[in-house]
C-alpha cells in the first residue's frame, strides 16, 4: 500500500486548518466573556458563527480518509475498510477513493449490516471481487503482532 496520496494529504490539510480556525474561535469566546459578558450581542454574534462553521470534509470522505489513515499505521496489506458506512455516507466514501487514486479496497467490517454496505457498493459501481485476508500490524499488550483479518475485496 502507498503512503503518499495526494487527495489524502490535501484533505489533512483542510482538516487541520479547520481545527485552527475553530481552535480560534473557541479563543475569541473567553475574550468575549472577559469584555462583554454573558447576555452581550457580541456573544450572541459568536453562537452564530459557531453553527455556521460546518466541517469543510463530508463524512464519506472522512471515512476514507480514516481508513487511509489506518490502513497506514497498521501498515496493511491493502487498503481496508473495517468501519461499517451509512447509506448516506457510501457513494462520497467511493467518489473520495476514486479521487485518491485507489483502485481496489479490502472491506473487513464485521458489523450486522456488513450485507447493506456490500450491496451498497456494488449500486455504486464497485464490482465484488470475492474474498481476502488483510495482514496488518496490532499493538496487543505492549507487543507488536501481526494479525490476519478476513474480508471481501472491491475494485472501485
Amino acid at each position: 500500500m502507498t503512503t503518499n496520496n495526494t487527495y489524502f494529504a490535501e484533505l489533512d490539510q483542510i482538516a487541520r486548518a479547520f481545527d485552527e480556525k475553530r481552535r480560534a474561535h473557541e479563543a475569541k469566546k473567553q475574550q468575549i466573556l472577559d469584555t462583554y459578558g454573558w447576555d452581550s450581542e457580541e456573544l450572541n454574534a459568536w453562537y452564530r458563527e459557531k453553527e455556521e462553521m460546518a466541517y469543510p470534509i463530508s463524512e464519506g470522505a472522512c471515512k476514507a480518509f480514516r481508513a487511509f489513515r489506518m490502513s497506514e499505521e497498521r501498515n496493511s496489506s491493502e487498503f481496508e475498510m473495517e468501519d461499517f458506512l451509512w447509506e448516506r455516507e457510501v457513494a462520497d466514501f467511493i467518489n473520495a477513493l476514486r479521487q485518491a487514486g485507489i483502485k481496489t479496497f479490502a472491506y473487513t467490517n464485521q458489523s450486522t449490516a456488513v450485507m447493506e454496505n456490500i450491496h451498497a457498493f456494488v449500486a455504486v459501481g464497485c464490482t465484488m471481487d470475492g474474498l481476502c485476508t488483510v495482514t496488518r500490524q496490532e499493538r496487543r499488550w505492549g507487543e507488536d503482532e501481526t494479525t490476519e483479518h478476513i474480508g471481501i475485496r472491491f475494485t472501485v
